[in-house]
């Protein structure tokens, strides 16, 4: 009886090492994680989405290779603003692609007739993630765009540097309410840098790159200006904060803001060609104003004083004279490097001779303004 005990018990125990670790998990679906962040922007009479890729499935797998990713487009059903409700049965097709994971991802969709006419209204975009089967997790957020006509292209863009900063030309159009011109500007290559044509560096992405802009490269510093083309469209436009000296990139286009379906969206038109200026400071400083001539007969000298220059490049002044008295032609008597202080103290005259004096000003590249009217003065005997 005890060794029927001792057995039984070996027994349980051989029974209990014998027991499953945990329950069986089931096979993944490879379903990729629905995208998050899609942003879509109209442009012309085509959308532009971009959102970023996910790296696993909604199995916490990494996914491995290019995933399909299908396109589609509904229009906002009323009531629903805030809760964009997916309606798969509603979306129309908009294209497929195939995108690598764990990277931002972007698809151009030309947009059906039906969109691009008519009375503004607002859709929204999704992009759906599929496994190799078809299947998916979800839908993406929803992504608005506005229907309607687009904005007409800028046309005949051109640029020219002035003193005062780089001046943009272009075809002016009607005006429309909540119309602009959005202006981008990038800096291509500061003073001192390598030539143009030499790669481009910087730290920030411009938030708005052109389309003919390769993807995923370094991008130098970038603004946007706009001008207000809602009462009339001048064609013209400054840009006075474009430094002088150095190569900036432009290129432009016309932006439309409209409410549709109670939301605030707006539609561009399509862009400019995109345009390089060299913007070289070729303009010299003021001409110097309030010239005087003063005769110092204890120094034997005349002294000059002068209106300060406010250029904010300015460097210095030469001084001329040419002597009255002997009818000498008109030299520089201030020396090679600029005077910097607004006055100069001629020690240098033939006593009892009269002399003519001007004054030009000068900045750091070399740029010399024209002289300023003479004044005379007699050196004392």
């Amino acid at each position: 009886m005890a060794w029927g005990k001792a057995a039984a018990s070996g027994l349980m125990v051989l029974l209990a090492g014998c027991g499953l670790a945990s329950n069986p998990q089931p096979p993944t679906l490879w379903l990729p994680a629905p995208a998050k962040d899609l942003t879509a922007r109209r442009v012309g009479n085509a959308v532009e989405l971009h959102w970023t890729m996910p790296k696993e499935t909604t199995d916490k797998v990494r996914l491995k290779g290019d995933q399909k990713a299908h396109f589609c487009w509904e229009n906002m059903k009323p009531g629903t603003a805030g809760k964009l409700v997916f309606d798969a049965r509603a979306c129309v097709s908009a294209g497929d692609g195939a995108f690598a994971p764990d990277k931002p991802a972007a698809v151009t969709v030309a947009m059906p007739a039906e969109l691009v006419s008519g009375t503004p209204r607002a859709v929204s975009y999704f992009v759906e993630l599929e496994n190799h089967a078809g299947k998916t997790a979800g839908p993406s957020n929803a992504a608005l765009i506005a229907t309607g006509m687009a904005p007409s292209a800028v046309a005949d863009l051109h640029v020219e540097t002035r003193a005062e900063g780089v001046v943009l030309h272009w075809d002016a159009a009607a005006p429309e309410a909540g119309l602009a011109l959005r202006i981008h500007r990038t800096l291509v290559q500061p003073p001192g840098a390598a030539k143009a044509g030499a790669a481009e560096s910087g730290a920030a992405k411009p938030a708005a790159p052109h389309p003919s802009e390769a993807n995923g490269g370094p991008a130098p510093e970038q603004q946007t200006l706009e001008v207000n083309l809602a009462k009339t469209d001048p064609g013209v436009a400054l840009d006075p904060d474009a430094a002088l000296d150095h190569v900036w990139k432009y290129w432009a286009e016309r932006v439309v803001r409209v409410e549709a379906d109670h939301q605030a969206l707006e539609i561009a038109g399509r862009p400019s060609e995109t345009l390089t200026i060299d913007a070289k400071d070729v303009f010299p400083p003021a001409v110097p104003g309030g010239l005087v001539a003063v005769a110092d007969e204890q120094a034997r000298a005349i002294d000059l004083s002068w209106t300060p220059d406010t250029d904010a490049d300015l460097a210095g002044y030469f001084v001329y004279r040419r002597d009255v008295t002997t009818g000498s032609p008109t030299e520089k008597i201030s020396g090679q490097a600029p005077v910097v202080p607004p006055s100069f103290s001629d020690a240098h005259g033939t006593p009892g001779h009269r002399y003519a004096y001007s004054v030009s000003a000068v900045d750091r590249i070399g740029n010399e303004s024209a002289r300023s009217n003479e004044v005379e003065e007699q050196l004392p005997q």
